[in-house]
């Protein structure tokens, strides 16, 4: 008779659709604040650098425990590890609705980051074990769709609530959905089977860890307004980073109970499955954050119309997983990966011609195919991520996995706005340049807006200063438009550059079928 690791639990769907729900609250809850954000700093009358913390201080304590995950449901036990994070994060949801100072907002959304890691790399590790090897792709699929889709939903769902109710219902909208998602979890998951007993707490690197990745989070969000390494700030920031991170990485290396197995990362094929996700969501994430500032400040769209229009984007993405996951057992995941990059980057060649003048109708298509390739590659990744570890280091890798992802996404937004404004900047000052010469055309340009406003009866020296206005307008609204336009182009190159790294994904996630040709 065959054992559950080759047939897998038999009630794996339905936890997987539990598993889903959570990871789909907190992928929510990463996105869905941004398009608030303006309701709330009347609210509570704060600025909105004070208001950036609702923010900040959910992913700062969110990429704090996302690796330390492993560690901690060996300590608790798995499914009560999971079980207590998921209550964490409703009530934590609750209390944010219901915060009435910045402080009390602040406090709530660092509670609900630490419930929130948990979420999404122990509901991987929970699917890997309960699911069997050659079914990975397809327990990748479904729990992809919660941690893909709830980040493309976020602003829609956000602009929505906020515009027909108010900000605090962002918050309640999870309730329900943990609620149920904790029913599920309480009668279906089950603990590991690979539990090893924690024989000692290593609290020189829990405290090392903290310090380490909140100094680099911090540099990554703050950089830009600090200056990086030119301000002091920044050089302190970074070398608290360096100090603290380098003597993390040896503490966990030569203590015996160390809180981040980090010697998974000699697994080859873990640490190039780390390396394209990081590549991955550096520029999922450097888009995701582009695309509304083109179609907020550049193309003058609401909150709610900007989602709406970034909505082809998630649909994408769940209509591959979902093919992906019923065909991938019968798929070569590489080639998957190959065509989902070859799809991201057309769509990135697509966005590169967008511009104030852009239809709107013109965004439904690239941003669906964004949506499309992003999904091709996300299942057969995770897939390959643990095909070669053994099912007792499942845990652990995933959250060295997830912390990758989201640290990539950090470094993803950080890059835009600096390479975007850099641009911008450049831009600018070319067209300035060429406008302040002795331009024909533009001097042309000059007159006939004058004589046109003359005609209106605006007479100079009005007409004239009204021209130059518009001049100006003009310029900025075209360094802006090409500062954004090759953005798009960086980043679809530089997924492109990370897939030499598959060739370093050799074991197939169905280990009794025989590797690829070519692998």
């Amino acid at each position: 008779m065959a054992s559950t690791e080759q047939t897998g639990h038999p009630q794996r769907y339905l936890i997987a659709l539990a598993v889903t729900l959570s990871s789909l609250v907190e992928g929510l809850d990463t996105s869905v604040v941004n398009v608030s954000i303006p309701q709330m700093m009347g609210s509570l009358g704060v600025s909105l650098d004070a208001i950036a913390w609702v923010s900040t201080g959910y992913i700062l304590s969110n990429v704090i425990i996302i690796p330390l995950t492993g560690w901690l449901a060996s300590l608790f036990g798995r499914k009560r590890y999971f079980t207590g994070s998921l209550v964490l994060f409703t009530v934590a949801s609750f209390m944010c609705g219901h915060a009435t100072t910045l402080e009390s907002l602040v406090f709530w959304r660092i509670v609900q980051g630490i419930g929130g890691g948990a979420l999404v790399a122990t509901s991987q590790a929970i699917l890997y074990e309960v699911f069997p090897p050659k079914e990975h792709s397809r327990a990748m699929a479904v729990w992809g769709m919660g941690i893909m889709v709830g980040p493309a939903m976020g602003p829609v769902l956000g602009g929505w609530l906020t515009e027909k109710l108010s900000w605090p219902w962002i918050f309640y909208i999870n309730i329900p959905i943990c609620i149920l998602a904790l029913v599920m979890v309480v009668f279906l998951v089950p603990d590991s089977k690979y539990r090893e007993k924690v024989r000692k707490v290593d609290f020189l690197g829990l405290v090392l860890l903290a310090v380490g990745i909140g100094a680099c989070q911090l540099l990554l969000e703050d950089g830009n307004k600090i200056g990086w390494f030119s301000s002091m700030t920044g050089l302190e920031l970074g070398a608290l980073v360096v100090f603290c991170l380098g003597l993390f990485v040896w503490r966990e290396l030569t203590f015996d109970s160390p809180v981040v197995d980090l010697r998974i990362v000699g697994n080859l094929q873990f640490t190039a499955c780390c390396l394209f996700t990081f590549v991955q969501a550096l520029c999922t994430l450097a888009i995701v954050f582009v695309t509304p500032l083109l179609l907020l400040d550049l193309m003058g769209y609401t909150a709610l119309e900007t989602g709406m229009i970034m909505l082809p984007v998630a649909v994408g993405t769940s209509l591959v997983m979902f093919v992906v996951g019923r065909i991938s057992h019968r798929c070569n995941p590489y080639a998957l990966i190959f065509i989902g990059v070859s799809i991201f980057l057309y769509a990135m060649w697509r966005y590169s011609y967008f511009d104030a003048q852009t239809p709107r109708e013109d965004f439904t298509w690239p941003l669906l195919l964004r949506g499309i390739g992003l999904g091709m590659i996300f299942v057969p990744l995770n897939a390959l991520a643990v095909a070669d570890l053994p099912p007792e280091k499942h845990a652990a890798a995933t959250g060295l996995l997830n912390l990758t992802r989201q640290f990539g996404a950090s470094v993803g937004v950080a890059v835009a706005a600096a390479v975007l404004g850099a641009m911008q900047g450049q831009f600018e000052s070319v067209l300035v340049d060429a406008a302040s010469s002795d331009s024909p055309q533009l001097t042309y340009i000059g007159q006939r807006v004058t004589a046109l406003l003359a005609g209106q009866g605006i007479l100079d020296p009005t007409a004239h200063y009204i021209s130059l206005t518009m001049l100006d307008d003009y310029t900025t609204q075209q360094a802006t438009s090409t500062a954004f336009q090759r953005i798009f182009t960086i980043f679809g190159l530089a997924l492109l550059a990370a897939l030499p790294l598959v060739a370093f994904m050799r074991k197939n996630p169905d280990r009794s079928a025989p590797t690829p040709s070519g692998h």
